[in-house]
């Protein structure tokens, strides 16, 4: 495929309107725009990969679930998959293959909505020179409230999932925001969706032998993470500066490229790493 279309390499990623089955794929169909190929196009120019790359968005991440087989069993090549990691660090699902690559926490969302580039993205949306100490001082208050209930979720979604059950990750990340105010986490919306879901959780329930020693704030949903930072872009350019229209996909573009021209000054080791290791393949 990859010589037929003139290029060194296919990287298949997540993202895109239409999730494709595998007998679509091989037939050529793929979503041509995605914010997932966005972000890992990102990832490539950043990292230094200087061969030529075609993007293809299939849908899901299951849609990908095949091509990765057959990448691990080295039954294909020119090919590689860019995917989020989901919770496969909690319950050994990750693909170990230098053609299969991985976000580093939950999802690219993880990586972009930093609080400290949530906080440059209003900033460079107000007409002054300076942010006011009452926006800096929401925003801090905002996410010390994820921060302070990011353990709990991660733990209980990692306890569900490991019984083949989604908890939030299953729902929108926007209704576990209370943002009518001060964005904050909207617990009574967890907790009902802990009430409807806990009746289906096998027993006796148990984390043992699942290490939750990673940084929950890097793992969190990030769908939820993603919903806190436009949330908190709204609050304060929307409800406290007063400008009517903040379209979504605008904000989320810059916030990708912000956090690109973050990473060209300090690099991540971790997307290094596997970027090296692609090329090295």
């Amino acid at each position: 495929m990859a010589l037929f279309h003139g290029v060194d390499i296919i990287v298949f990623t997540e993202g895109g309107e239409i999730s494709y089955p595998f007998i679509d794929i091989l037939k050529g169909k793929f979503n041509e725009t995605s914010v997932d190929i966005k972000f890992w196009s990102g990832i490539f120019n950043t990292y230094g990969f200087d061969k030529e790359v075609e993007f293809r968005a299939l849908g899901s991440k299951t849609a990908t679930n095949k091509i990765c087989e057959l990448l691990s069993e080295g039954k294909i090549s020119n090919i590689a998959v860019a995917r989020d990691s989901d919770l496969d660090d909690f319950i050994g699902n990750k693909v170990q293959c230098p053609h299969i690559l991985y976000t580093k926490g939950y999802s690219w969302e993880n990586d972009v909505y930093q609080k400290e580039l949530v906080e440059e993205q209003i900033k460079s949306m107000i007409f002054t020179n300076k942010i006011k100490n009452e926006y800096v001082e929401a925003i801090e208050k905002s996410y010390a409230e994820f921060y302070k209930q990011a353990f709990r979720l991660l733990k209980l979604e990692v306890l569900f999932r490991s019984s083949g059950i989604r908890l939030i990750t299953d729902c929108k990340g926007e209704r576990f925001i209370s943002g009518k105010s001060l964005p904050l986490i909207n617990m009574a919306q967890i907790q009902t969706v802990l009430n409807k879901k806990k009746p289906s959780l096998p027993r006796p329930v148990s984390l043992q032998g699942i290490a939750l020693d990673k940084c929950p704030i890097t793992f969190s949903y990030g769908k939820l993470k993603e919903a806190l930072a436009l949330a908190n872009v709204n609050y304060i350019i929307g409800k406290l500066e007063g400008v009517k229209s903040l379209p979504k996909d605008l904000i989320v573009s810059s916030m990708i490229d912000r956090y690109f021209r973050k990473s060209e000054q300090v690099k991540d080791d971790y997307y290094s790493e596997i970027i090296g290791n692609l090329i090295a393949a």
